[in-house]
């Protein structure tokens, strides 16, 4: 459809009557000073050619163009090339890949691809993008691991904003990487449909005993008890019960009996720790195997359990009563592992004490401040904050404490934080005079976020977005700074470094309605703890060089390969390259040193280093980041990590029905047998959609308007040079 506008603004009788007036301008003016002699008029005829080009370019419409296009959706095939699908139950029984070869025979592979672009991926540990499905047919199923959620999840991330009309999964849906099957709730932006790769029931019951995970805090507090929770999986039980005992240092502690079905399933087993001393102890879950059980590396399972004091002090201040001060105050006054000094502004304007405060004043001066470890800021203005605090607590981040800058409507205004020597440490740069916008907005974790140590047990119940009441829209993390949460698409929640400290804002002031959510409160609790004990500095961050050594995971498989990771701090730390080791005790004595590689930090953030371990002994291994500053010795405190002792990928096994059942139920989609797919998919309802494309052109906008209206200039001007008139 073509449509005609005028690009003009100006009234047509003005436009005729300005191009009127410049004519008789231009021949009043030849007369005057020229003459009527013909040529005179020589001179005069470019200009009127170019007032009547002119008139006429400013009359020609701008065409509009409307034109719709059939946009068609997507549709996804993602197959697993991992080593289980060349599995078979037994002989005579074709196996998982020969299943998915002939799927792919089937007549929805040309019948689906006139209805929708149709794109095609593998994974196994890694995503690879394949041309097409007659790439599919020919690809081997060779990968050592299969790590299903993760790849799922890469796929689908990839379509954001886009039509995607469903995913087509040929997997067994043996992840072995994730330990549970929790993931496969969702939510999901298309259906997924899934296949049987194998008949029901064919696989020969074997009596076999996994421990699946073992969960409990990896850091907890002297005198104060925790809960270790462990999943057992068995099948062909018989029904025999189960001893599941638990050791402390090979220690045997206690033991509980476990029933588990004949058809086999999982059950949890929890056990109660006591922590009276400090330290780092080692926790082995283990279940005795059953008769005739062929495989017993999964009957073992340790983790690691560092005990520290209880003198990890918090100062927090806040203005005037709000929600966020009554849910926060309850949340660290029901944290085992602080103890929270609370101070708020009363009416005459000064900070007074809210329940204990213990031996703290309330100037909030550098030597107070010292006695803290986290410091946390709520809705304070420059005028209630004043500037002598607001350089105390600058002083006390520099040296290696840390501060929550919870902010608020005053906080985050031109007179708030911005206004004080806390300029110098914010995360975030914004517009300090755009207000709050308040609505309902869904704070999103962010890649970084999903990554942030802070953040690990909040990642793990972490189900769908939380709303928040209120952003501040105009911010930007600064330089150097981690965003680990947004909403709608502006930073929620900010982390960064700063000279020996960490600092974290949160750019809203409703983060307790995620305790109000329906079953969802523990993500509340679960944030305040990961990030408490992220900011919570040891003693030896005050130092002039310290080492903090971290990893991706806390379990592995034999093969499996381990990023460590090692961060520097003090005030030493930024400014001079040491070279950095590890070394790992594996479980057999053996100590073996690897060279970390070193990553330059960015302005206060600290350097990054960075060694790979390939798993190639079984059962607890415990690293230490070493380095050597000025003679000294300086060692980071122990890391964990637990290998088991096989990789489950060629483990004989079934397919995980029940997982790939859930997948499709949760998303819509639908668990098929391998002939009635053909159908499913073949009788698809894809629609295409419209379009519209929109474009303008204008008539006078072309080469040879523009040329001939220069040319005509040029030639005036030519001709009264060669007059010789001015």
């Amino acid at each position: 459809m073509h449509e005609y506008l005028y690009e003009h603004s100006v009234p047509q009788p003005y436009i005729i009557a300005g191009l009127i007036a410049a004519a008789l301008v231009a021949l009043i003016s030849l007369w005057r000073y020229i003459g009527w002699a013909w040529g005179s008029l020589t001179v005069a005829a470019p200009r009127l050619a170019f007032l009547a080009l002119l008139g006429w370019c400013l009359f020609l419409p701008a065409e509009r163009q409307r034109e719709s296009e059939q946009r068609r959706p997507r549709f996804v095939v993602i197959a697993d090339t991992s080593a289980s699908m060349s599995l078979s139950p037994k002989a005579g029984i074709p196996s998982r890949w020969s299943v998915v070869q002939q799927i792919l025979q089937q007549g929805w592979t040309s019948i689906l691809p006139a209805k929708a672009q149709v794109d095609v991926f593998t994974f196994d540990n890694t995503v690879d993008t394949l041309p097409g499905l007659h790439a599919l047919a020919a690809a081997k199923p060779k990968g050592d691991g299969t790590r299903l959620r993760d790849c799922l999840q890469q796929i689908i991330a990839r379509y954001n904003g886009q039509p995607l009309t469903g995913i087509l999964l040929l997997t067994d849906g043996n992840d072995t990487r994730e330990m549970g099957s929790d993931w496969a709730a969702g939510p999901w932006p298309a259906p997924i449909y899934t296949v049987r790769l194998e008949p029901p029931d064919s696989w020969e019951v074997i009596p076999e005993v996994r421990i699946v995970r073992v969960d409990t805090p990896r850091r907890v507090v002297a005198g104060w008890q925790s809960e270790l929770t462990a999943v057992i999986s068995a099948n062909g039980t018989r029904g025999q019960p189960l001893n599941v005992q638990l050791y402390q240092n090979d220690k045997l502690l206690q033991e509980s009996p476990l029933q588990i079905p004949a058809e086999g399933g999982s059950r949890e087993v929890k056990f109660q720790l006591d922590h009276p001393a400090i330290g780092t102890f080692t926790y082995k879950i283990k279940v005795p195997p059953l008769p005739r059980q062929a495989n017993t590396t999964d009957n073992e399972y340790s983790v690691a359990v560092d005990v520290t004091d209880t003198k990890n002090r918090i100062l927090y201040v806040e203005g005037e009563p709000r929600f966020e001060f009554k849910f926060l105050k309850r949340a660290l006054e029901r944290s085992k592992e602080v103890t929270p000094i609370i101070l708020m502004q009363g009416p005459d304007g000064n900070l007074v004490s809210v329940g204990h405060a213990g031996t703290v004043s309330l100037t909030m001066s550098h030597d107070q401040l010292a006695q803290f470890k986290i410091a946390i800021l709520g809705n304070l203005n420059a005028a209630a904050l004043g500037d002598e605090r607001a350089r105390s607590l600058v002083k006390f981040v520099d040296e290696g404490g840390s501060l929550i800058l919870l902010g608020g409507d005053a906080a985050w205004s031109a007179q708030g934080f911005a206004a004080t020597p806390l300029k110098q440490l914010l995360p975030v740069q914004r517009d300090w005079n755009t207000p709050v916008r308040e609505g309902e907005f869904k704070a999103t974790l962010t890649r970084e976020g999903e990554a942030h140590p802070a953040l690990q047990s909040l990642v793990k119940k972490w189900t769908h977005p939380m709303p928040v009441l209120s952003i501040y829209p105009g911010s930007r993390p600064t330089a150097g700074a981690t965003t680990v949460f947004t909403a709608d698409n502006n930073p929620l929640v900010v982390t960064q470094r700063f000279g020996q400290g960490k600092v974290a804002a949160i750019l809203s002031n409703s983060l307790w309605r995620w305790q109000l959510e329906p079953g969802q409160q523990d993500e509340y609790l679960s944030f305040w703890d990961g990030l408490l004990q992220w900011l919570m500095p040891q003693a030896s961050n005050l130092d002039a060089f310290t080492l903090d050594l971290s990893a991706d995971a806390e379990q592995l498989f034999m093969g499996d390969t381990l990023q460590l990771t090692a961060r520097a701090g003090g005030s030493r730390a930024a400014t001079e390259s040491v070279p950095v080791n590890v070394e790992i005790q594996t479980p057999d004595g053996r100590k073996v040193p690897y060279a970390m590689q070193a990553s330059a930090g960015n302005g206060q953030a600290a350097p990054i280093y960075t060694a790979n371990y390939r798993a190639d002994a079984s059962g607890m291994c415990t690293a230490v980041a070493t380095a050597t500053v000025d003679g000294r010795r300086v060692e980071s405190p122990a890391f964990s990590f637990y290998v088991k002792p096989f990789t489950p990928e060629t483990s004989p096994r079934p397919q995980d029905v029940a997982l790939l059942e859930q997948l499709s139920r949760v998303s819509g989609g639908q668990f098929c047998d391998p002939g009635q797919l053909d159908q499913v998919l073949s009788n698809l309802g894809i629609k295409s959609s419209e379009q519209e494309r929109v474009t303008y052109s204008t008539r006078w906008n072309t080469s040879y308007i523009l040329a001939a209206l220069m040319l005509l200039l040029t030639t005036e001007w030519t001709l009264r040079k060669v007059r010789n008139l001015a």
